[in-house]
């Protein structure tokens, strides 16, 4: 049941497969990719993509389909990319221009190998296994104030927190008690900050506050923060129905702090870290 973190973490296409990689593969070409604040890079390919990793948080990653979306987050930012298709991996080294006619709009990579040169080896695997498992067992539950589900509206409960150095990953469950149908689209995220916070936040620690505790926070000020992936199990919900999604926030927080999540049509889920 609490599965969701794997797809975000590694960035794979499903929670238990292994990285497909060639028999005795070369070492791969480094193609230097020039990217500019405010544009997108695109890296196109001629199959699905697995996985992509970088090896710095400037960089917004964010893959779909046989895609890699590249966007740098602050001026003067470098680091290198790994993108894993089926049948390949490609090495890229990003970076940034002041010059935005200097900048790689879109890079098409060259046609797979044929499939009857793949392995999978076992490297692979065991890379899966530990991400997995530190992913699982570094989970955080999230309680409830108030365990009641709102009447006749569509409520947002947060189940689990996981956080790294530079991420906090949001797995939430969206259960629609109306009598219309919901679209459930990626919510905005922000941080409620005060001088003085009017409840106590130590004691709430992984709590999801109700309206009650919510409407004491009114006079506090929210603060955008970056999301940099956002993914749910259905897009559409009937009266009755629910579904479960993962919200990406790329920025540490340091606890106390209050998370706010802002869905489609003005619902809410407000907790602590």
């Amino acid at each position: 049941m609490k599965r969701f973190l794997s797809l975000i973490l590694i960035y794979s296409a499903c929670a238990g497969a292994a990285f497909p990689q060639q028999a005795d593969p070369p070492a791969p070409r480094v193609v230097h990719v020039a990217t500019a604040l405010n544009h997108l890079t695109i890296l196109e390919f001629n199959e699905p993509v697995t996985m992509a990793a970088a090896g710095s948080s400037d960089f917004q990653i964010e893959r779909q389909e046989n895609k890699v979306f590249v966007k740098p987050m602050k001026s003067g930012a470098c680091t290198d990319l790994f993108v894993w298709t089926a049948s390949r991996r490609f090495a890229y080294e990003l970076e940034t221009t002041q010059e935005v006619k200097n900048m790689n709009f879109a890079i098409d990579n060259s046609a797979p190998v044929p499939a009857a040169h793949l392995v999978v080896g076992p490297s692979t695997d065991q890379l899966a296994d530990l991400m997995l498992t530190r992913a699982f067992l570094g989970a955080v539950e999230i309680t409830s104030v108030n365990n009641r589900p709102p009447k006749n509206q569509v409520g947002v409960r947060v189940e689990q927190v996981f956080r790294t150095r530079s991420s906090v990953y949001i797995h939430y469950t969206i259960e629609n008690n109306s009598k219309n149908s919901y679209h459930v689209a990626a919510p905005s995220a922000y941080q409620l900050q005060g001088d003085h916070s009017p409840i106590s936040l130590p004691s709430l620690a992984y709590k999801q506050l109700d309206s009650r505790l919510s409407e004491k926070l009114a006079s506090t000020q929210n603060v955008s923060l970056p999301i940099a992936h956002a993914e749910s199990a259905a897009e559409d919900l009937g009266p009755g129905e629910a579904t479960q999604g993962v919200v990406a926030i790329r920025q540490d927080l340091s606890s106390p702090a209050i998370v706010h999540l802002v869905f489609e049509g003005g619902v809410k889920a407000t907790f602590v870290l």
